[in-house]
């Protein structure tokens, strides 16, 4: 795994593998068929000299049996097995596959000279297994000589037949019946022949290896320094770019492809330095950029802080106002129809001299923070503070009915927002009771700013008599009491329960004032309003 994984990093094992596959393969094809033609030379030059072999044996045997002297012939026979070392087999038949010279058949159909009958039969002895081959019985029927390659236990033979023709000249000692007297065959060992071929074919094997690996020795030198070694340099060269290090250079003198690789390194790394130094240029740049944005930020999140407990003492109308133009000194002060909202503490005096002006002020601070969340919900503005009572401005843009409702729905809320402070402060505050009065109509309304030498002061008015008013209504009350004036009361009569206290006449008003209770939720089905 190690090794394959090696392989795979490096292009240098790589390249060699492949050479020497290349080479292995083309050498490969190469020694095998010079080893085949080799041996198909040498087979074919053993084959000849077996052939010239075979003939030279059997013209011997053929001028023997020409003289009568098949004692000599069968002597010669014996003198070339033991001479002839290649030889495993040389034997005569008959063309009937009895061998020759054995018996005293053929002795029995001549004529011969006493003493040589008496000669040849005493070399009489019982032949040998009758042959049956089928080159022999071919060789016969044909009287072309047979050869064939065959295996026994002393190794491989080539093994040949030679047919003995029956000549006009031969006929007197063999009948005329038949074309071949008989059948040489020889057995000839390959030992030798087998021997040469392993030689011819390691030789071939050798010089093989030895070229593969000369010549793979020197492309991987001459691949190594035109092709592996530049490749190298220019792969660590690229690492070193990559890691920033961009003042590195390749020397390349060559022209070819590499060189051009290289001398693109080069001018690359070039590019990378004069583009990188314009990063560092624009990063210190940017860098300045976000340290003054996060002063910035800072300074809104002051402001945006700041702004949320301003807002607290400035009227929402007279925010928004100052966010469309926040350096006029006058703002849309116009006529507009409005409810404003009088709310008293019923009893401050008394509870002033209960408790000390801190405690007192505490709780009015306490009561009227948990007042101002309700307030806003309903979209109402304090326009002022004074010691025990706020005087709040209802505006709607669904027109004057909406912040008519909107201010006797914050009436309700502020009664039971009381009820539920009492419970909460037993034993801390004594009880507390709020009386409030509600008018609705026409008022002179804006913000303005007062200039002044030590700073200026931005103030949301409503002026008029609609807002006199509602404070005189607000002076009727008890504690627990809502009480509208008419333009209120005709306003909101569809949504709540009004009671008609009849009319009153009001200080530095000139016309008695029908002045209405507002009734709560739940105690009557019915509105009943007088006009």
């Amino acid at each position: 795994m190690a090794f394959l994984t090696m392989f795979q990093r490096h292009l240098q094992l790589r390249v060699i593998a492949l050479i020497v596959a290349i080479l292995v393969f083309g050498f490969g094809v190469l020694v095998i068929l010079n080893i085949q033609r080799e041996t198909e030379a040498m087979v074919a030059g053993n084959r000849e000299t077996a052939r010239l072999l075979a003939a030279s044996i059997t013209k011997s045997i053929e001028n023997g049996m020409l003289e009568g002297r098949p004692d000599i012939i069968r002597r010669l026979v014996q003198e070339l097995k033991k001479e002839l070392k290649d030889v495993r087999v040389l034997d005569v038949y008959r063309h009937n596959g009895v061998e020759a010279f054995s018996d005293l058949e053929t002795l029995k159909e001549v004529n011969i000279d006493a003493a040589l009958a008496e000669r040849i039969s005493k070399m009489r002895r019982a032949p040998g297994k009758k042959i049956s081959d089928p080159l022999f019985t071919r060789a016969v029927e044909t009287m072309t000589p047979q050869e064939t390659y065959e295996a026994t236990n002393d190794g491989r033979m080539l093994t040949l037949y030679r047919p003995l023709e029956n000549g006009q000249e031969c006929q007197d000692c063999h009948s005329s019946d038949h074309k071949t007297r008989g059948v040489v065959r020889v057995s000839l060992g390959l030992e030798r022949l087998d021997a040469d071929l392993l030689a011819a074919r390691n030789r071939q094997l050798l010089v093989a290896l030895l070229t593969i690996l000369g010549v793979t020795a020197f492309l991987v030198i001459f691949l190594g320094r035109v092709v592996l070694r530049p490749i190298a340099l220019i792969s660590a060269a690229a690492s070193r770019i990559g890691g920033g290090d961009f003042e590195t250079r390749l020397a390349m003198q060559s022209q070819h492809e590499i060189g051009e690789l290289g001398r693109a390194i080069n001018g690359m790394a070039g590019r990378l330095k004069s583009v990188h130094g314009d990063l560092e240029a624009r990063n210190t740049e940017l860098a300045g950029a976000l340290q003054s944005l996060k002063e910035s930020m800072q300074k809104v999140e002051l402001l945006e802080q700041v702004k949320g407990e301003l807002i607290k003492f400035v009227p929402e109308a007279v925010t928004k106002l100052l966010e469309k133009n926040p350096n006029a000194h006058e703002l849309e002060k116009r006529e507009a129809d409005v409810s404003v909202l009088f709310l008293d503490v019923e009893g401050y005096t008394r509870l002033s001299e209960q408790l000390s002006p801190q405690r007192l002020n505490r709780m009015i601070q306490d009561y009227f923070s948990s007042f101002l969340e309700i307030i806003r919900a309903h979209h109402g503005d304090v326009n002022e503070t004074a010691g025990d009572g706020l005087m709040v401005i209802f505006q709607s843009e669904a027109g004057p009915a909406r912040h008519a409702q909107n201010a006797a729905a914050t009436a309700f809320q502020l009664l039971a927002k009381v009820g539920s402070l009492n419970r909460e402060f037993t034993g801390i505050y004594p009880p507390v009771a709020i009386h409030v009065g509600i008018n609705s109509g026409p008022a002179f309304v804006g913000a303005t700013k007062l200039d002044a030498a030590g700073g200026g002061r931005w103030t949301f008015t409503a002026s008029g008599p609609t807002t006199n008013l509602a404070a005189r209504i607000a002076g009727l009350t008890k504690g627990g009491e809502v009480m509208v004036g008419p333009e209120t009361a005709e306003r909101i009569k569809e949504h709540y329960v009004l009671q008609n206290t009849g009319e009153h006449q009001l200080k530095n008003v000139s016309q008695p004032v029908r002045v209405f209770r507002l009734v709560p939720p739940g105690v009557y089905e019915k509105i009943e309003l007088t006009a």
